[in-house]
């Protein structure tokens, strides 16, 4: 008797069963117009990335076509909360890094996946209806698996009888002769063996479930519930994933050869893997697709269509792109909205501001640290828009199996990075004090509180004597800028960062003035968004947009401004961290690398070069760029040595 009830309680949870969906997270959507800044590779790494196939004949969704400057894409289409976009042609042509001609005028490529919030088991699953899987793949899943699904009422005794005999010839259980109810039931009961005992528990749960659910029920609980292979540590369930992970396609838009596939490799994931047994699961698919024709559920012309295909496997999987260090910081912003167990269970969508070619960009700067610096340093990267504030990439490390990620996590020393918001400080809070202003670049000594004597240098060991505020920013002079802090007063001082957002310890140490002050490179890069938008916003935000999984939008970004600067001062710090890139401590950017300008920013050292900085930006992209070690040993760099090597390399390839 309690064996019953533990059937009937399995085949009820089959029934009722309600399955947690992770929310999916997105990156930006690719606008295409007229005149935008686009790149051949870069739209190539788009379309790769989302799964389209390259074709020489008229391209269907999910295709593209290029010749001579020219592509032709037929999207997938994709439902975003303020657009439904159809399947579409778009037409344009590329010249001189940018969309010279476009048809339609503006149009919009679906948004990459680039991670999910799973449970604990790791299973990823989004359920469909049986009504928008293709009828040949219903069709073709009981002409495989079970011909007399029809029939049956969750067992089919004729093939128990012909599996036992050939078992009872073998001498062990090599056949199964389930059928797609018991298969179902399988995946609830978790038996890992083979076993007499197993079968009949599956037979006995079978007939309970049919008498529960209607064969249409039970198909479609299978193909939401059925494995179709391993992603990683992900747990692959469901057809919609499987259509996803395959060949990066709706199921509805599968053609009869992805649909064979999908069914060949149910009978064993791993054994038939695409991935890694190419022959294997090619082999497979066709003899699905025999089975196919001899049951009618395809003619001829598709059977013979659909063996000439080939597997035409999404090649997302296969760029090296890596996402991790992003989504550390979407879990961090998304957690003070969502719960955890919403973000699990309740299949959200979060629409980031991502760009995935500037990520994979700024990934390979990152990972070329050691060729352009030495072993010994690390590195961290973040890119924003310079005017929106909005997260486009981020590396954490220069090493892809790191798990530690120095942009969001690592509290460093600053170092001369402080300095324009000293001298934004000396404009807002002195009112004789300007730019053109005297400041005393000599040698300097002072009581601290601890009645310890502090007598600051420059970088290089001199002094200018009476120079400009201007260029003592501009080639980032210590005694000077201590002058110009000792005219504000620390106190002040802190107040004006504090109101800026900045947690400050109540310093007591005029040092200050030079950066000795803790900030991870994030926070570095929402403190230089607010030059960077000339003020219009104080925060870096990873999210746009959430939605719920019916498409209705759950909550927006807010651009933060509580600051009440004003604007020609901050003007006023550009029109000098523009000459740092053009005569000062970042003139290699302009002399090296040669990049076009106006070019805005700022080096920073910490002392031994334990700390090497440069952050930048010009009027499309803010980069922050951190370069030491994780022990906070000595290195040989500088900020111009060390950090603005990458930046300058990263913006080249930008």
């Amino acid at each position: 008797m309690p064996w019953y009830f533990y059937i009937n309680y399995i085949t009820d949870t089959i029934v009722q069963d309600r399955w947690d969906i992770p929310s999916v997270v997105y990156a930006r959507t690719l606008e295409l117009y007229q005149g935008q800044q686009l790149s051949p590779e870069a739209l190539t790494f788009e379309l790769d990335l989302l799964g389209y196939q390259t074709t020489a004949a008229s391209p269907k969704p999910g295709q593209y076509k290029f010749q001579d400057n020219e592509y032709w894409i037929q999207t997938k289409g994709f439902d975003l909360p303020d657009e439904s976009t159809q399947p579409q042609i778009i037409k344009l042509t590329l010249n001189q890094q940018k969309i010279q001609s476009i048809t339609p005028q503006l149009a919009r490529l679906e948004p990459p996946i680039i991670g999910r919030f799973f449970t604990t088991d790791f299973e990823n699953r989004l359920p469909i209806k049986l009504s928008a899987i293709p009828e040949t793949m219903v069709k073709g899943l009981q002409a495989v698996e079970d011909r007399g699904f029809k029939n049956h009422h969750g067992v089919s005794w004729f093939g128990i009888l012909r599996a036992a005999v050939k078992n009872l010839l073998a001498g062990e259980v090599v056949q199964g002769g389930s059928t797609i109810t018991q298969q179902l039931v399988k995946n609830k009961l978790h038996y890992n063996q083979a076993s007499y005992l197993r079968k009949l528990h599956e037979a006995l749960a079978a007939t309970l479930l049919e008498s529960k659910l209607s064969k249409a029920e039970i198909l479609e609980s299978y193909f939401n519930e059925v494995y179709w292979g391993q992603d990683g540590k992900v747990a692959v369930h469901g057809v919609v994933e499987a259509a996803q992970y395959y060949f990066a396609k709706p199921v509805e838009r599968l053609s009869i050869a992805e649909q064979a596939l999908l069914i060949g490799i149910v009978k064993g994931p791993s054994w038939y893997n695409p991935y890694r047994q190419t022959k294997r699961a090619l082999l497979r698919r066709d003899v699905v697709l025999n089975s196919w024709l001899e049951t009618g559920v395809i003619d001829k012309t598709q059977h013979q269509a659909a063996k000439n295909s080939a597997l035409g496997l999404s090649k997302s999987r296969q760029l090296k792109t890596d996402f991790d260090d992003y989504m550390d910081v979407v879990k961090a912003q998304i957690k003070q909205q969502f719960s955890l167990s919403d973000l699990r269970s309740n299949g959200l969508r979060v629409f980031t501001a991502m760009d995935p070619f500037i990520q994979y960009k700024t990934t390979q700067t990152a990972r070329m640290t050691s060729d352009w610096l030495n072993d010994e340093v690390e590195s961290a990267i973040l890119v924003s828009g310079a005017q929106s504030g909005e997260l486009l990439a981020v590396s954490g490390s220069k090493s892809a199996t790191s798990h530690y990620n120095r942009a969001l996590l690592a509290k460093r020393q600053i170092g001369s990075l402080i300095k324009p918001l000293v001298y934004l400080a000396g404009l807002e809070l002195l009112p004789d004090f300007s730019l053109d202003s005297t400041l005393n670049d000599v040698p300097i000594s002072l009581k601290t509180a601890d009645n310890k004597t502090w007598q600051p240098n420059n970088w290089d060991r001199k002094s200018m004597g009476a120079v400009s505020a201007e260029d003592a920013l501009v080639y980032s002079r210590n005694q000077a800028t201590v002058d110009l802090g000792l005219r504000i007063k620390l106190s002040r001082f802190i107040g004006f960062l504090e109101k800026l957002g900045l947690q400050v310890q109540r310093n007591t140490h005029p040092s200050l003035f030079l950066g000795a002050i803790e900030l991870t490179p994030f926070e570095v890069q929402n403190l230089f968004g607010l030059f960077a938008s000339r003020g219009a916003n104080q925060s870096i935000n990873a999210i746009r947009y959430v939605t719920d999984k019916n498409n209705k939008i759950l909550s927006r970004a807010k651009q933060m401004t509580e600051h009440s600067l004003t604007t020609a001062h901050i003007d006023r710090i550009n029109q000098a961290l523009n000459q740092v890139t053009v005569r000062g401590t970042g003139r290699k950017l302009s002399q090296t690398f040669q990049l076009p300008g106006p070019l805005f920013g700022k080096t920073g050292s910490t002392n031994q070069g334990k700390d090497s900085w440069y952050v930048g930006f010009n009027h499309a992209y803010l980069a922050t760029v951190w370069v030491g070690r994780d022990d906070n040993q000595a290195t040989a760099y500088t900020g111009s040595s060390g950090a603005l090597i990458l930046w300058g390399h990263l913006f080249n390839n930008l």
